[in-house]
């Protein structure tokens, strides 16, 4: 069995999402920081996500509409562990660390 934990991560587009592996499917990187400064070290790195989403009205929007620096929220199951594929039963975007 493949535990999942359902993540709602905001964030930035690096860069203009491209097609993913199937059709109607889209890939981008997203660009999560650390919202409590006064709680975590000044130097924390940033995290970013590799998010694939296999829902065509979002693949859509990703591909025509979304810009480098755009804030973004996603949500959806991530898989554990971490194997980069597209998951056919996650309509919503999937995002891996």
């Amino acid at each position: 069995m493949n535990p999942r934990t359902h993540l709602a991560i905001d964030g930035y587009a690096d860069a203009i999402p491209a097609p993913g592996p199937g059709q109607g499917t889209a890939i981008f990187d997203l660009i999560h920081s650390p919202i409590d400064a006064d709680r975590i070290a000044p130097d924390t790195p940033d995290t970013v996500y590799a998010c694939t989403t296999t829902d065509p009205k979002l693949a859509k929007v990703l591909l025509t509409e979304i810009q480098p620096g755009d804030l973004l929220r996603v949500t959806g199951p991530s898989p554990r562990p971490t194997t980069p594929r597209v998951s056919p039963d996650s309509p919503l975007t999937v995002c891996r660390s």
